[in-house]
């Protein structure tokens, strides 16, 4: 059994918080000086900027507070969704039906743009993300995940997967 769970870091969406701010208030300055100040134009952007800067502040706290856990439990990949203490399964894939695990610049050519792919993501930039194509059924299914490389080479090591999915070596 391998488990371990993924949460959002804080850093980013601080600084992405503070990014809208000073864009939002950058363009509410040029409307304020343009001719448009005390058009009815001028007022419906300002109103937009306002309703859109709080969706997206919005957005960004409350994906603070969700995580995923990967697990391998008996033959099976699982990931959960975590949020307010709650968890909810998202997938459960037996490892027997695992056709790829890996990078995107490894997969194979014809999975790469054929499947649409779920994304079970925390962290969107800068972090180092991995595909899983498997059958279900008698269809393929994509999800992009984030585990960690510690979390991906036990899976390798103790060969839990039907894949050729090889360990790359660092030089």
């Amino acid at each position: 059994m391998h488990r371990e769970i993924v949460a959002k870091k804080r850093v980013p969406v601080i600084a992405m918080i503070l990014f809208s701010i000073t864009a939002i208030l950058y363009l509410a300055e040029a409307i304020e000086r343009s001719k448009y100040n005390q058009h009815i134009i001028g007022y419906i952007f300002n109103g937009t900027l306002v309703v859109v800067t709080v969706v997206l502040i919005s957005k960004e706290i409350r994906s603070c507070f969700v995580s995923y856990k990967y697990a391998v439990i008996a033959d099976k990949l699982i990931i959960n969704l975590i949020s307010n203490k709650e968890e909810k399964n998202l997938e459960s894939i037996r490892m027997s039906d695992v056709v790829y695990i890996g990078e995107k610049s490894d997969m194979p050519k014809e999975y790469q743009f054929t499947i649409k792919c779920k994304k079970y993501l925390c962290n969107r930039i800068g972090a180092k993300s991995y595909y899983c194509i498997f059958k279900n059924g008698n269809k393929l299914e994509k999800i992009k995940f984030q585990p960690s490389d510690k979390f991906i080479n036990k899976i390798i090591r103790h060969g839990e997967l039907k894949c050729n999915l090889t360990r790359k070596e660092v030089v």
